[in-house]
């Protein structure tokens, strides 16, 4: 594979080291890739046609989302782990199991239940003329926002639970561990429906252009 250093995308602006440092130790991070600001609205904006498509409802395109972001973790599993060890010393054992591990876990969890979470569940109440039952629509477009401790886990664990749901998805990763963005980045849009799907790389300036979009919900793991 080639050095994590070296991002292959050129449209991807490259910040200095010395742009990203942590505040309480003055440490200079690896530089940090980052998404264009301009192209953000654009790209939130066809997040939002896709969805309004009804692309993303049948659980045809779920079961088929799902299916890519194991084959992603299975096939990328050494290069995500390499990238986790550069970043912060991650050990092997616990980037594989509890970071990168988990994603196949619970995509199988979710393919496993995705006909019996979307059946039209019983409303308790009965009409006098009829039947009464809750159907459960996806929301729209989400935003995932990861932190940097487990910047794999706490980013692609949401991302099964957004599609098993039909909804749209935004990943913003960390930008504190940029050879995991890098790698997320790279290799994530080769097994997804990037119309529906998209991965935003930066620091604050590309969050705070996130978070003037609109989205249907927000997760985000981090400090307040």
């Amino acid at each position: 594979m080639p050095a994590l250093d070296k991002i292959p995308n050129s449209s991807r602006k490259i910040r200095t080291a010395k742009e990203f440092k942590m505040s309480a130790t003055a440490v200079h991070l690896a530089p940090v890739p980052t998404s264009p600001i301009e192209e953000i609205a654009p790209l939130v904006a066809k997040l939002r046609r896709t969805f309004d498509s009804g692309k993303t409802k049948p659980l045809e395109w779920r079961r088929a989302q799902l299916e890519a972001l194991i084959r992603f973790a299975k096939e990328n599993s050494d290069a995500l782990v390499e990238a986790l060890q550069a970043d912060m010393g991650k050990p092997e054992l616990e980037a594989r199991a509890a970071d990168v591990g988990q994603i196949t876990i619970e995509a199988k969890i979710a393919l496993k239940n995705l006909k019996k979470w979307t059946r039209p569940q019983g409303a308790g109440m009965i009409p006098l003329m009829g039947k009464s039952f809750v159907v459960r629509d996806p929301l729209g477009v989400v935003l995932i926002i990861a932190p940097w401790n487990y910047p794999v886990g706490l980013l692609l664990s949401p991302l099964v639970g957004a599609i098993a749901a039909g909804n749209a998805v935004v990943l913003k990763p960390s930008e504190v561990t940029a050879h995991t963005s890098a790698v997320l980045a790279e290799r994530l849009p080769k097994y997804i429906d990037t119309d529906a799907i998209a991965l935003v790389e930066g620091g604050v300036p590309e969050t705070s252009a996130l978070l003037e979009q609109r989205f249907d919900h927000i997760m985000y793991t981090g400090n307040g």
